[in-house]
């Protein structure tokens, strides 16, 4: 089992800045260790930050080698949130590959919804959709036996109707399982409010969402993924106005600014896809999300955290997203400081899955903030 020191670096540890100091990696692991005494190898971090690997907490991924992707540009988890057949979830779901990947499986979703006919377009039963009480508490049975890690519900309009989410919710919480709620939209912001999902998903653009929605987050403990890089996005996409009609893409960043001065907890999450017209880039995408969360109001630090320790504790990952003994070894190094200047994130110089060094794959360079 070989030891790595990381000497003479900043340490973002998923919450503060520290250093410059020394962080060892123990096999899997990080160690209790502070110095290079005894390190198999050796890496001078001078004027550098070392970071938790980094979380997505929205995306769609379709192929192992998107997962190497996101570890090139210090990816380490990815929540996706929706993935069939379970052929392909559990494929994704395995071990092997340098990004971890968790999944919510088949969303929930109504028949007659966008999301319907794109999902009956591409081939699944419109028996899966929800049609009826008993049809909502059937599929989170379903998903609970199929050992999902979260629940994902389609809440925008026309789309189920809210008995039938409250049932979700209910069902879920029965189960211990988690909800994440699309909603992309006011209306379906309000109604995933309503249901009292666990997150909010997406970030409305026809409307910014006002202080009345905004404190009702904080009181059901809401927790919000604005995915504003899909948000800015779709805003210039001209099948989404097509479909959707105006999107204003300030109404998310404000809505985001809301939230963000309520206390409403913020993850960062891209919606990485590959959908013509709408495609986000895996890992990279992750970069500009975080630049965009400051552009919205969080400060640096709090971006980082977005992508690292809150994400890790709203997702129950205790094993990760902070850098401290014990805790999975991985981690991103990063020339410069991104807790003073977010793009910073882009310059990565190295990083670490499992304490395992990630060899580069494709086309990975250092990306650009759009």
């Amino acid at each position: 089992m070989s030891r790595t020191a990381i000497t003479n670096v900043l340490v973002f540890d998923g919450e503060t800045v520290s250093g410059p100091r020394t962080i060892v990696i123990d096999g899997a692991h990080i160690s209790d260790g502070t110095g290079s005494e005894g390190a198999d190898i050796i890496v001078d971090g001078s004027g550098c930050t070392l970071l938790p690997g980094l979380i997505d907490c929205h995306v769609h991924i379709d192929n192992v080698k998107q997962l190497a992707v996101c570890a090139n540009y210090g990816v380490t988890t990815v929540c996706d949130m929706a993935c069939w057949p379970m052929e392909k979830y559990h494929r994704l779901h395995s071990a092997d590959w340098p990004t971890t990947w968790l999944g919510a499986g088949l969303p929930a979703f109504a028949e007659k919804s966008t999301h319907g006919k794109l999902l009956k377009f591409v081939g699944v039963s419109m028996d899966k959709a929800i049609h009826d009480g008993e049809g909502a508490a059937r599929f989170v049975q379903e998903r609970v036996s199929e050992d999902v890690d979260y629940i994902k519900i389609i809440a925008d309009t026309p789309g189920i109707k809210q008995e039938h989410m409250d049932r979700i919710q209910e069902e879920a919480t029965r189960y211990g399982k988690m909800t994440v709620a699309h909603v992309a939209q006011y209306e379906a912001f309000a109604r995933g409010l309503s249901a009292d999902f666990n997150i909010l998903t997406h970030t409305p653009m026809d409307k910014a969402l006002d202080a009345d929605l905004v404190d009702k987050m904080i009181t059901q403990n809401t927790v919000a993924v604005p995915t504003l890089t899909m948000m800015e996005t779709f805003s210039k996409s001209w099948v989404m106005w097509l479909i959707q009609g105006n999107m204003n893409f300030q109404n998310a960043l404000d809505s985001v600014a809301a939230m963000h001065r309520a206390g409403v907890p913020i993850l960062a999450g891209t919606d990485t896809n590959s959908n013509p017209g709408m495609s986000v880039q895996p890992g990279a995408s992750l970069h500009h999300e975080l630049a965009l969360l400051v552009r919205a109001g969080l400060s640096p630090l709090e971006a980082l955290r977005s992508a690292t320790s809150l994400a890790a504790q709203h997702f129950h990952l205790e094993d990760r997203g902070r850098i401290s003994p014990g805790l999975k070894a991985d981690l991103v190094l990063v020339e410069g400081n991104p807790a003073e200047e977010i793009t910073a994130i882009c310059d990565i110089k190295k990083v670490w899955s499992t304490g395992k060094v990630v060899e580069p794959v494709g086309d990975s360079g250092n990306c650009v903030i759009m």
